[in-house]
Order: C-alpha cells, then structure tokens, then sequence
C-alpha cells in the first residue's frame, strides 16, 4: 500500500512538474512575442540611426528567444500528448 501511494505522489509531482514546464514555455514564448512587435513598431517609428541599429539587435534577439520557447514547447506538447491517462 506505502508502494502504490509513494508511486502515486511521484507520478502527481511529474505530471505538475511538466505541466508547469510546459505553460511556463508558452508563456515565454508569447511574451516574446508581444516584445517583438512592439520593437517592430518602434522600428518603424524610429529616425535615429543608432538607434534604429540597437532595436535591430534587439529585434534579433527576440527572434532568437521566441524560436527557443517555441521549440521547447513543442517538446513538451509531444511529451504531454504521450503520457498515460491518470487513474483517480
């Protein structure tokens, strides 16, 4: 009996686990997101020419980030579609 519920509790604790590893990846990624568009119209504002340089930096960075949680997500979605149905 001590068995089954200690297996229990671990199998609860890694489905929270990836749970909040995967809306914590989408979260990420749409922030990033939002933080790229708003770059992109401050981009198409912008007169300076460094400054126009640092938001393209920037806009290169986010890229890099977004295309990172995304792909972590996608990760967790593959894992999470796959796990076994929990018993209650």
């Amino acid at each position: 009996m001590t068995m089954a519920m200690q297996h229990s509790a671990v199998d609860t604790t890694a489905w929270s686990d990836l749970s909040g590893r995967w809306f914590f990846a989408w979260r990420m990624a749409a922030a990033c997101e939002d933080a790229l568009r708003e770059v992109h119209v401050a981009l198409g504002r912008q007169q300076n020419p460094d400054r126009l340089m640092a938001l393209e930096k920037v806009s290169s960075l986010l890229r890099r980030e977004l295309m990172r949680w995304v792909r972590r997500g996608e990760a967790l979605d593959m894992i999470v579609d796959h796990l076994p149905e929990q018993a209650d």
